[in-house]
């Protein structure tokens, strides 16, 4: 009796092998690696060393080794099909059993699979139009060839024929999911004139593709059909390359697609993965908690993907426990990670990934913002709809404190909307990204009082500030203003031109955007980025204006989640194949 590789790979990368020990011996840490004293003999120092992201274990001393599987015989007496059928129960993966012969046909799967992606990379290196756009993206050589990126076409030949050239049969191509047979029962590509993305799996295997066309036909991206080697649920993209630096970092940036995880290796940052499709699953998320306590979800600022990211927060509740969470990243609204890195400064984008919000905040913030809370009838219901959501939660210590945690976000909510002062600040909500860096100035300006006249004399000369945001300046620029602590000038009564302008650069998401406008805020670097900002927003005005008048038009044309879809939401969390659209 064999199993398939596929599915013992699956497995392994399912379960941790530093807590399977942990259940019998003491563990630490040392660097990327594990110690323990060794389960299979006696000794008083540790010499047993355990590798997580490998999934094997080494004993310097006795000479022990092995992965999941061979624990599982060693340690509990198991046979080693026993040892498979358990661990695939308890990860919930359906097993299958092979004989040799099948087993090496899948390992012809895999062969064709590795070799049509340097087919792929190859067909890439020469069209010009692929190598336009991604220098369009601001991809660099080596970033092509560290994520395999290629091209799914060549005026000499197809895959199809590639593949027969190197002997392999009709049978394994067809498996392999690379073509497919049309109405005419004639074998073709799968993927045709597209982008590809090879897919692996958390040991490097090649298991699917992604494919992106280059012109605005549709569907925009597609990927492999699922099989027994790609079942997409349980991958995430990139996670093979990442998770050295995910567990160094003690974080995973879980992102919506390819192009912000490329784009973001590009940038340095090594730690994102992306599922594939806009939703997160079980399986995905229980599979990034291997890798560290609290992944951080940033997905696109638009329609969908603030639906996609309520919906993972959703889904993720019933499978919280202490020391297992998720946090959430709000882009500006319009705005993907990639787009926001390559229209902005990269600082802006490292201060945005300092301030995650958490899953309660997350959840309240979205799902309050759609009911109106004026209404008697409309407070029992949302009432009655964070308890359902509570009840979801399976463990009692997190059941607890979220359920009180939503209980004073919502009276605090409440006593806030009897509040005039933060009503105003609600309906002056500023959306466009440039407006919000010039109230960040301002702000600077009130927090900052001993950088008062350079900021005045900076920002009057910056052409960047309208008559409304000038007077402001000369307003607190006076001599009475001009040395008063930002408390004490927040304390006066002031016109109310000049108090609408306040409120707004006191909002909380200037200073979750640009952390230099704070109070606590070192004001010697204030007035260094301050200088820096004004100067780029110059240099790059035309730009933003770009992205201005679309953030303007999608403010004027978007429409948030509805209570109703909210509610719907969580019917959807239970279909399976709602997960995978």
């Amino acid at each position: 009796m064999s199993f398939s590789k596929n599915d013992l790979d699956t497995i392994k990368s399912k379960i941790k092998l530093s807590s399977e020990f942990e259940k019998k011996v003491k563990v630490i840490k040392k660097g990327n690696d594990y110690w323990c004293c060794c389960p299979f003999h006696d000794e008083k120092t540790p010499s047993c060393k355990i590798n997580d992201d490998l999934g094997s274990y080494y004993c310097f001393g006795c000479g022990a080794k092995g992965d999941i599987f061979t624990f599982y015989t060693d340690i509990y007496n198991f046979s080693f099909p026993d040892a498979v059928k358990e661990l695939a129960q308890r990860v919930g993966i359906q097993i299958i059993q092979n004989n040799f012969n099948e087993n090496k046909k899948n390992d012809k799967i895999f062969d064709i699979l590795e070799l049509s992606t340097s087919w792929f990379q190859n067909n890439l290196k020469d069209n010009i139009q692929c190598k336009e756009y991604l220098k369009n993206r601001f991809l660099s050589s080596d970033t092509i060839e560290k994520f395999r990126i290629g091209f799914s076409y060549n005026a000499n030949s197809t895959l199809y024929k590639f593949l027969k050239d190197h002997s392999h049969n009709d049978e394994d191509i067809i498996k392999s999911n690379l073509v497919k047979i049309d109405t005419n029962k004639k074998i073709r590509d799968f993927f045709y004139k597209r982008l590809i993305f090879p897919i692996s799996n958390t040991n490097g295997k090649i298991v699917g593709f992604g494919g992106r066309v280059l012109d605005n036909s549709n569907p925009k991206y597609i990927n492999s059909p699922e099989s027994f080697f790609f079942k997409k649920r349980n991958i995430l993209y990139n996670l093979n390359n990442a998770k050295s630096h995910i567990r160094s970092k003690k974080n995973m940036l879980i992102c919506e697609g390819y192009m912000d995880v490329i784009s973001l290796y590009e940038n340095k940052i090594k730690t994102a993965v992306a599922p594939l499709g806009t939703s997160l699953t079980e399986s995905q998320i229980k599979l990034a908690w291997n890798y560290t306590d609290k992944p951080t979800i940033m997905f696109d600022g638009d329609q969908s993907g603030l639906r996609a990211s309520y919906k993972s927060a959703l889904m993720v509740l019933p499978f919280l426990i202490p020391n297992k969470y998720l946090q959430f990243i709000n882009l500006p609204k319009n705005l993907d990670p990639d787009s926001f890195i390559n229209n902005n400064s990269f600082k802006e984008f490292i201060d945005l990934l300092k301030q995650p919000i958490s899953i309660v905040d997350f959840i309240f913030e979205q799902s309050s913002s759609t009911v109106n809370l004026d209404n008697p009838d409309h407070k029992i219901s949302f009432d009655k709809y964070l308890d359902d959501l509570v009840e979801t939660i399976k463990d009692k210590k997190i059941k607890y404190f979220y359920k009180n945690e939503f209980k004073n976000l919502f009276f605090k909510k409440l006593k806030n909307l009897n509040n005039p002062k933060i009503l105003n600040k609600n309906t002056n909500k500023i959306s466009s990204l440039l407006d919000k860096q010039i109230f960040s100035f301002l702000a600077s300006f009130i927090n900052h009082k001993y950088l008062r006249k350079d900021l005045y004399k900076l920002l009057v000369n910056s052409n960047l500030l309208n008559e409304d945001q000038l007077s402001f300046l000369d307003f607190f620029h006076k001599n009475e203003h001009i040395n008063k602590s930002a408390k004490d000038l927040i304390k006066n009564t002031l016109p109310l031109e000049i108090t609408n302008i306040l409120e707004k650069s006191m909002e909380n998401s200037i200073f979750q955007l640009f952390p230099y406008s704070k109070n606590d805020y070192e004001s010697n670097e204030t007035l260094k980025e301050i200088e820096e900002s004004v100067k780029n927003i110059n240099t790059r005005l035309s730009n933003l204006k770009k992205i201005n008048k679309s953030l303007n038009e999608f403010e004027d044309n978007f429409t948030a989640l509805t209570w109703d879809e909210l509610k719907k939401l969580k019917i959807e969390i239970n279909d399976p194949e709602e997960n995978l659209n």
